[in-house]
């Protein structure tokens, strides 16, 4: 039986070298535990020397090293092996970044809206009263829906931002 193998971790796709026997062990990245046996084993050697050269190579080569030289690899890390770990790393940093850019977007929209009724109540309310149907025509032109508006209104009449002096109308709080 060697005594070390290479494996990557599936959770953070991080390749390190473990000494096979115990059934679980801990990556040396992200400190997440994994049984054993559920590993994919890129080498086992007796050669440690060796098992740290086809570390290295993987981490080359997922790192996209323009160095990286395949020769090094020991002869386990194959084209197709290669493959898999790029394939699998892109895909999850590809949901993540899709993911992250979502909630911006979102964040960005959100602070955008709230800019956008914030100014043009301010320019609005500097000539003193305000129709509600004129602020709605002029932040409905600019994308604002009308339950946001709504929603707007009320929020900025319960924190007295706002308040009606009369049917249809504020003003400056």
């Amino acid at each position: 039986m060697p005594k070390y193998a290479v494996v990557i971790c599936p959770a953070c796709r991080n390749p390190f070298i473990i000494e096979p026997g115990p059934k679980t062990v801990s990556c040396r990245y992200c400190n997440k535990k994994h049984e054993t046996k559920g590993l994919r084993v890129f080498l086992a050697t007796d050669d440690f020397k060796q098992a740290q050269t086809m570390r290295g190579s993987i981490n080359a080569h997922i790192c996209g090293d323009p160095t990286f030289d395949e020769g090094v690899s020991c002869g386990a890390f194959d084209k197709e092996v290669a493959a898999d770990i790029e394939d699998e790393r892109f895909i999850e940093d590809k949901r993540l970044v899709e993911e992250k850019m979502r909630e911006e977007a979102k964040q960005t929209r959100t602070k955008g809206q709230q800019a956008i009724l914030t100014d043009t109540f301010g320019e609005l309310g500097a000539g003193g009263d305000v129709s509600i149907d004129e602020y709605w025509t002029i932040v409905s032109a600019q994308g604002i829906t009308r339950k946001k508006f709504d929603t707007w209104i009320e929020k900025m009449l319960e924190t007295g931002v706002a308040y009606s002096p009369r049917h249809g109308y504020l003003r400056k709080g």
